[in-house]
């Protein structure tokens, strides 16, 4: 997978959060880490999302990703609609 193939994939999984925090008033979403293993593209997406800071993962060492859009990522999904 490409840089640019990542990209796109993170876009759209931060867009997902983002619809995702609307739809369910501000809850983070749940995301068990075998099935991310099992996805090495996601895996990179996602990991992608909390080093820039456009998502964090408040799921600690569980077994579960607790991922939820930040502030960072909330401007950029809004700036990407207005281009």
């Amino acid at each position: 997978m490409t840089n640019e193939d990542v990209n796109k994939l993170s876009d759209k999984l931060l867009q997902s959060l983002y619809d995702y925090h609307f739809a369910y008033n501000g809850e983070s979403y749940t995301l068990p880490k075998a099935m991310l293993n099992a996805d090495v593209n996601s895996k990179l997406a996602i990991d992608y999302l909390i080093e820039q800071g456009y998502a964090s993962n408040n799921g600690g060492d569980s077994d579960h990703l607790v991922l939820a859009i930040t502030e960072k990522g909330m401007d950029y999904i809004k700036n990407k609609q207005i281009h």
